[in-house]
């Protein structure tokens, strides 16, 4: 069992990631920001999440990457990643890949098509 205490700086530090996930964030920084030291922020994730805050914030960035295409599919992939302060489209795209089983420009292809789709339904309205 995860003693609450653990669970209360993982969640702590989740949301810090959640309201900074678009800049460069360093893990003393979140640890100060939440009253911890960088180590025992780091084993609070093992022993919570099975694995590190650096891996959290990535998948904060990349579903929030996810939400940011399906919402704007005409807007650039170089900008969408840019704004989920992802290292590049390339960088992001393989782990994109990894995590949702598609990569950035077919998504981005699937949510075009579903945005046209949904404005010829409103307009046959």
């Amino acid at each position: 069992m995860v003693p609450a205490q653990q669970l209360e700086v993982v969640t702590r530090a989740a949301h810090y990631f959640a309201h900074h996930f678009s800049e460069q964030i360093e893990l003393e920084v979140v640890a100060d920001s939440i009253g911890v030291s960088a180590e025992w922020l780091d084993l609070c994730f093992d022993h919570c999440r099975g694995k590190t805050p650096f891996q959290t914030l990535q998948h904060i960035r990349l579903s929030r990457l996810f939400e940011g295409i399906a919402a704007q599919p005409q807007t650039t992939l170089d900008q969408q990643v840019q704004r989920c302060g992802l290292a590049s489209v390339m960088a992001a795209n393989r782990l994109f890949e990894e995590l949702f089983g598609i990569g950035l420009a077919p998504f981005r292809r699937v949510c075009r098509r579903a945005e046209a789709d949904r404005l010829l339904r409103q307009r046959s309205c």
